[in-house]
């Protein structure tokens, strides 16, 4: 099974103070994302929850992948999840890539604004759960396909869970952007606030 998604994402809404930027502008292919480690914590993303290969197997800029209304943007990532997307031995396939900040994005009311779409090539299987858009605990998170626990065996929807509740769902189709905006205010959800982890693993 091979899954691409195309995704811009953006770190702000308009008339909010832009505190971390998870654009693209500054790449020039996706394998500036090898210059970030442990030790160089470079750039606006950490890249090390990922499979084997080189990093356009998984991550790929692009113009092309960007939503067209976005005018800020200068180039979208494709993501992409296949038979070699695992990473430590686990049995989930993850391609992620998470904020590398200093800015105090778990502090006060935050926004995480990003843009997705899909093709009919290589789709995200419905049988299948997809984590698109998620915090480390889970309490929030973008998902699609069937959801472990839900009956039946497929789900054709995309749907923004709090606490694995649905809160809002369409029928993903392809070639349709969905604009989608998280509005965060630590001081309401439970304790273990984490950065959010743009995209995606599917189990």
């Amino acid at each position: 099974m091979k899954v691409s998604i195309l995704s811009a994402t953006l770190a702000h809404l308009a008339n909010a103070a832009v505190i971390w930027d998870g654009r693209f502008n500054d790449f020039t292919s996706s394998a500036d994302l090898n210059k970030w480690s442990w030790s160089n914590q470079v750039g606006p993303y950490q890249y090390y929850i990922h499979g084997s290969s080189a990093v356009e197997r998984y991550v790929n800029l692009s113009p092309d992948y960007k939503n067209p209304a976005d005018t800020v943007s200068k180039q979208g990532a494709k993501f992409t999840l296949d038979s070699t997307a695992f990473w430590n031995g686990q049995n989930m396939r993850r391609t992620e890539l998470i904020p590398q900040t200093k800015a105090a994005i778990n502090s006060g009311k935050v926004y995480y604004h990003f843009s997705l779409m899909r093709k009919d090539t290589n789709a995200p299987s419905v049988n299948r759960e997809h984590q698109i858009c998620f915090f480390e605990s889970h309490f929030v998170e973008l998902k699609s396909g069937w959801i472990s626990g839900e009956q039946g065996t497929s789900n054709p929807n995309l749907q923004f869970m709090v606490s694995q509740n649905s809160k809002w769902k369409t029928e993903w189709k392809a070639n349709v952007w969905h604009n989608v905006a998280y509005e965060i205010s630590p001081c309401s959800i439970r304790k273990g606030f984490y950065q959010p982890a743009p995209f995606i693993s599917t189990r």
